[in-house]
């Protein structure tokens, strides 16, 4: 009588049963559908908390000559051994704070004017970026840098 070979068993093709891995599959799909938020990001919504400017709880009044603006041009001048100045539209402002306020109100106004930020090249780059931030957060759209020609 012949002994079962073991060489048989073992040259029949492995199979890999599929219906366990299309079960994880399916568990790990529902798990991620039901962890996942489906809110929209509370950053993106719109919010009126700038609007409130004055304490009032209006917007603050159009100027006649804001309406008519067609840029907003912020200048940064600095001299050897002299801390940086800041001019709005030709007009001097004192601090980065009045900076800060003022492009906040022109931008309650109308946030569609382009913002050009006009350095000096002595200006400390840290100068220029804080007005370029203050800008965006003011919601201007365009803001934009000057270069030399």
């Amino acid at each position: 009588m012949r002994c079962p070979s073991t060489y048989a068993r073992q040259s029949r093709a492995l199979e890999v049963p599929m219906t366990p891995m299309i079960d994880v599959v399916f568990m790990l799909m529902i798990f991620f559908v039901w962890t996942s938020t489906f809110q929209i990001p509370e950053f993106i919504l719109p919010s009126s908390l700038l609007n409130d400017l004055q304490g009032t709880g209006q917007p603050p009044e159009p100027d006649p000559e804001v309406l008519d603006l067609e840029q907003v041009v912020v200048r940064l001048l600095a001299s050897e051994g002299q801390p940086v100045r800041w001019l709005i539209n030709d007009a001097p402002v004192a601090s980065l704070d009045v900076v800060r306020q003022r492009l906040l109100v022109l931008a309650a106004i109308r946030t569609d004017l382009p913002v050009i930020v006009d350095a000096d090249d002595i200006v400390p780059l840290g100068s220029v970026i804080d007005v370029y931030d203050a800008a965006r957060v003011a919601g201007f759209e365009q803001v934009q840098f000057a270069v030399a020609q």
